[in-house]
């Protein structure tokens, strides 16, 4: 995985706050490999303290493969950083995805997925998501970046999508405003675990059933989940998918 990857620039960004240490028992999917026999990448997981998992996740694909969605143009890579919190805690999962086409155009989408009801939290949304519109106002102005209409999303993503979710195109020698963009999650998303004082154990229950029904839907509903499967075969995807949506 390269250095200059978008999950060792988060790995880096997050482990200069929180301290991390490698997950064992997933050594098995940090060296992947396409139907082909080429190298796939691979996916590597960390925990720390109030966090389950962080998730560092590299795929390549050979000379290309076409992606449905986007024009079946030919993609040479996927990568996706994850925080996946003890839900014992009122914090989010953070992930950013983002897809690199042969041709050098990128798309990503980054979002906060809450095991809590927002609505009934609005002291919540107040202290930690109304600053941030700041920043999302900044990024979602950046002539860098091209933002993606919600019309192009699937309905079940409109579905569970939160108030900061982003998506949008450049391309690979912009790379860095997508990276000042993850800074800016990861910083907020640090707040609001530095500000995590006491678990809250009846959380735990309400938040994990949330969020699993959130990926099981996305199982069946995923159009990216569907390329990795042809790229890589079902039992490779299944191993993945196990691990990103475990707790």
């Amino acid at each position: 995985m390269s250095k200059t990857s978008l999950p060792e620039t988060c790995f880096e960004l997050l482990s200069r706050e929180i301290p991390l240490k490698k997950r064992q028992g997933h050594e098995d999917i940090e060296k992947l490999y396409l139907l082909s026999g080429e190298d796939g990448g691979g996916i590597t997981l960390y925990t720390g303290e109030k966090i389950a998992r962080v998730a560092l996740v590299s795929f390549r694909f050979g000379n290309g493969v076409p992606i449905p969605h986007h024009e079946n143009r030919l993609a040479i890579g996927a990568e996706i950083f994850q925080i996946m919190p003890d839900f014992s805690y009122k914090l989010p999962v953070w992930g950013i995805n983002s897809v690199i086409m042969k041709d050098g155009t990128y798309y990503f989408d980054t979002d906060l997925s809450f095991g809590v009801d927002l609505v009934r939290e609005y002291d919540f949304v107040m202290k930690y998501l109304e600053p941030f519109d700041v920043a999302y106002k900044k990024f979602n102005r950046n002539p860098d970046l091209k933002i993606v209409a919600f019309g192009e999303l699937t309905t079940w993503v409109r579905t569970y999508i939160s108030p900061v979710f982003f998506t949008a195109v450049t391309t690979v020698d912009r790379i860095k405003t997508v990276y000042d963009l993850a800074a800016a999650y990861i910083s907020l998303w640090v707040h609001m675990y530095r500000d995590a004082a006491d678990p809250h154990p009846d959380l735990k229950q309400a938040q994990q059933e949330r969020l699993h029904l959130q990926y099981a839907g996305m199982k069946h509903t995923d159009r990216m989940g569907k390329v990795l499967q042809e790229a890589f075969g079902q039992e490779t995807f299944a191993k993945f998918f196990k691990a990103m949506a475990s707790s």
